[in-house]
């Protein structure tokens, strides 16, 4: 049998870890690591504009670091703040979250299962997103990034995670909303 290296495996890997990490964690953590992922969005990519149009646009006000390829400095700097700050918000964010129980543990197993997939969709998307070299508050269809590029034309499930962005970014919100009506109150 031959396995061959492809970004579709990579995908299919990388959900399967985070999949795995959320049972391991359990819901709580999981509905955590969402939150945690949405402010990371928000953080890594004003810091990163930011970053970009003072210290690393055409006409920097102050220029930080020069390299050859800027743009790839900026890529790897918004991933960086974007594991990061889920990472922190994760492990040291001062709040809880406390989901009302179900009665039966197959509708918990089975709201864990789809956290876990909403998760690892929500995470993968955005690294493919900041990968390309595009910004998620200023609204780009454009891959600037040739290296990404070519593995967007060779990975069909890169091109889904990609062109499948905004649904990535809704789904987890909209989960949140539908589990609400579900599970026991709880008073405290």
């Amino acid at each position: 049998m031959q396995i061959n290296l492809t970004w579709d495996l990579f995908v299919i890997v990388f959900f399967t870890i985070i999949i795995a990490y959320t049972f391991i964690l359990g819901r709580n953590q999981s509905v955590k690591i969402i939150i945690g992922s949405y402010i990371a969005i928000l953080t890594a990519d004003g810091i990163g504009n930011l970053l970009e149009r003072y210290f690393m646009g055409d006409k920097p006000i102050i220029r930080i670091w020069q390299t050859p390829a800027e743009g790839t400095s900026l890529i790897i700097l918004k991933i960086i703040i974007f594991i990061l700050t889920i990472v922190l918000i994760t492990t040291r964010g001062k709040f809880q979250i406390n989901m009302g129980n179900s009665s039966s543990p197959i509708f918990r197993l089975m709201m864990t299962f789809a956290y876990g997939i909403l998760s690892a969709g929500l995470i993968t998307s955005t690294i493919f997103i900041y990968a390309s070299g595009t910004s998620l508050v200023q609204e780009s269809s454009t891959i600037m990034n040739e290296a990404m590029m070519t593995i967007y034309k060779q990975s069909q499930l890169v091109r889904l995670m990609i062109n499948n962005y905004n649904v990535w970014f809704s789904l987890p919100a909209i989960a949140f909303v539908v589990s609400s009506f579900f599970g026991d109150d709880q008073q405290a």
